[in-house]
């Protein structure tokens, strides 16, 4: 795992600012540095070791030194590709995986990512050609920002503050403070910034010349079901559950997992168990707030499966911990989840360097409440469409009683279509409550009506593949991916996520919809292979999620810094929010009234901007 930055061009970093955008990202990869600089073209990386500690050094070449490459990630497959690429003629100097992406490279040219298997941000310098390649990994694990200047010179880099540490100049992006509001995050390809963008997940880049282009080389397949028992797909699941878990059990450096009491990190845990030859360290934290508090869950999980167990209960201190993330989030981010990620990954990275963890499981098997009314729509689609007020009448008749199902369906009346109702579900705030609160230069649809477009495209093969569809390319990426990245890389962590092994991924996604949600149940499937490894109190219970006390805490402990950040003359010259209305949604909350929902993204777009935007 590691932080990578350079570029190529007329105006490509010199080595002071590879420098400078490698210190920006030293937390990355604390072990090592490498560089390689030649005219046009610089490579720069910050090495986290962890497989073949003493010789994978980067930037590594091929033999003639015609192809340099720098990455971030792990290939999990690499063994076996090893072995390919040798009984090929190619010569290694190494044992880990760096040099077999170079000599794939060279043997497949750019059919080389679909080899492997693995959590990756690649760039590649091919002398011959004078063509950089990017490649990020299928799920969008490990981030790839980049920078194209007027001259045709393009900058990259792990993360966004890497770039204008080498001296990017920055704007804001107005679009970004609505997409903030509404989403939590700002999604690929775009930043906060105009003059930066993201590498999509499964998205090849080329450069040359000046120009420069991209491509997608994956998309999952939410079109075709498989026509498989319960039975046999139960079976096979559990297999490629353990194989994922096995492809990433290979490090060098202290290993363990992240246990938070739920079902998923649970059935990677229990893998863990049966294939490691010692004890697995299991670390999770709590909060003195029962509501908020699964330790003693993970507790008995430990117990039950025997692993070396650590839990921590924190009490923390709200206002200097949001500080300290604030210096971490380069991009405005409004998922507060990330702060219990942060700090759970601050603990286990004093014991361990590499962790697993159950990131993927509610949308690679259906898990989220939302979903438990896709059945409902897929039956009653046609006629909601052709009169709205049976939604209503479905909630008030008693024919639904489901609070979970009805919360979708409740946005039936004001949302006629599908994607609109879904987008209504998941966004933070609704568009008609953010034109009150939102300057008129700052509120913006376009992402809004991207989401419904992408949403209601043709390739999905009911209402729930349409949902995951969805997820996949907006909430995962953008929000549950980059939260687990910045949260862990900041304590230099690497964390491994086998239910988003991309083999595992496409297996689930052909699963009969009927599998995943079955008597009311998320996650059907899954659970069962859950109960098959843990005793089944262990797993009936309601869910309760990785959170934090988001609206007491702003009424205590953040109560202050939030009236001094959200109220002052620096943040009203900005324009964003109308003043009148950001004093009454802190008044309606501190009245008993919970806002949380708007006041922590607020919250979180002016600490961003003191931090990085007003520098």
């Amino acid at each position: 795992m590691c932080g990578i930055a350079g570029g190529v061009g007329t105006s490509a970093p010199r080595i002071e600012e590879l420098d400078r955008a490698l210190d920006a990202i030293h937390h990355r990869g604390p072990d090592e540095r490498g560089t390689f600089l030649q005219s046009n073209i610089a490579l720069g990386i910050c090495r986290l070791s962890i497989i073949d500690v003493g010789t994978g050094q980067q930037p590594v070449s091929n033999e003639a030194e015609t192809i340099q490459l720098v990455f971030n990630g792990e290939i999990y497959n690499f063994q076996a590709l090893r072995q390919l690429l040798v009984s090929k003629g190619h010569r290694f100097r190494s044992n880990g995986d760096s040099e077999v992406l170079v000599h794939l490279y060279e043997e497949f040219g750019l059919d080389f990512v679909q080899q492997i298997n693995g959590m990756f941000a690649i760039a590649i310098w091919d002398t011959r050609k004078k063509t950089l390649i990017l490649v990020r990994d299928r799920m969008g694990k490990k981030p790839l920002w980049y920078s194209l200047k007027p001259d045709g010179t393009l900058l990259f880099a792990s993360e966004v503050k890497a770039l204008v540490a080498a001296g990017v100049a920055t704007t804001l992006r107005r679009e970004s403070i609505s997409e903030v509001m509404q989403f939590g995050y700002v999604n690929a390809p775009r930043s906060a910034y105009n003059e930066i963008n993201q590498l999509p997940p499964a998205t090849i880049g080329l450069w040359q010349d000046g120009s420069w282009k991209t491509s997608q080389y994956w998309v999952p397949d939410f079109a075709t079901e498989n026509k498989i028992s319960y039975a046999d797909a139960l079976e096979q699941t559990k297999v490629l559950i353990r194989q994922a878990v096995e492809r990433r059990l290979i490090s060098e450096r202290p290993l363990g997992s992240f246990l938070s009491g739920g079902f998923d990190s649970t059935v990677v845990t229990a893998y863990m168990a049966q294939l490691m030859p010692n004890k697995v360290k299991t670390f999770s934290i709590g909060f003195n707030d029962p509501r908020y508090d699964e330790s003693a869950y993970a507790r008995a999980v430990a117990k039950y499966l025997g692993t070396e167990h650590v839990e921590e209960k924190l009490s923390p201190d709200p206002a200097l911990l949001l500080q300290q993330l604030a210096g971490t989030l380069d991009q405005p981010f409004a998922d507060s989840s990330i702060i219990p990620t942060f700090m759970l990954a601050k603990f286990a990275s004093q014991e361990v360097v590499v962790a697993l963890g159950g990131d993927g499981g509610d949308e690679v098997f259906g898990g989220y409440d939302r979903y438990l009314a896709a059945p409902v729509m897929q039956r009653w689609n046609l006629l909601l469409k052709l009169a709205s007020p049976l939604g209503a009448s479905l909630t008030t008749t008693g024919v639904v009683n489901n609070r979970k199902i009805k919360r979708v369906l409740s946005q039936i009346q004001s949302h006629p279509s599908l994607a609109a109702r879904y987008l209504s579900v998941i966004s933070l705030g609704q568009q008609d409550g953010l034109q009150t609160l939102l300057g008129s230069d700052f509120h913006s649809h376009g992402s809004a009506i991207e989401f419904e477009e992408s949403f209601a495209r043709a390739g999905a093969r009911d209402d729930l593949a349409r949902m995951t569809r969805s997820d996949f390319e907006w909430y995962l990426p953008g929000d549950l991916l980059v939260k687990a990245d910045m949260a862990t890389m900041a304590h230099s962590l690497e964390l491994r996520s086998p239910l988003l092994d991309h083999d595992l991924v496409e297996w689930a996604m052909a699963l009969p919809s009927s599998y995943k949600i079955k008597a009311h149940q998320t996650k059907f499937i899954l659970k069962e292979i859950a109960r098959s490894l843990v005793p089944s109190e262990l797993i009936d219970r309601p869910k309760m999620g990785f959170a934090i006390p988001r609206a007491d805490w702003l009424r205590t402990g953040l109560r202050t810094i939030t009236y001094d950040l959200l109220t002052d003359s620096t943040a009203q010259g900005r324009g964003w929010f109308i003043p009148a209305e950001v004093e009454k949604v802190l008044a309606d909350h501190m009245a008993g009234r919970d806002r949380d929902v708007l006041i922590w993204p607020m919250l979180m777009l002016e600490l961003w901007a003191r931090n990085w935007l007003d520098r």
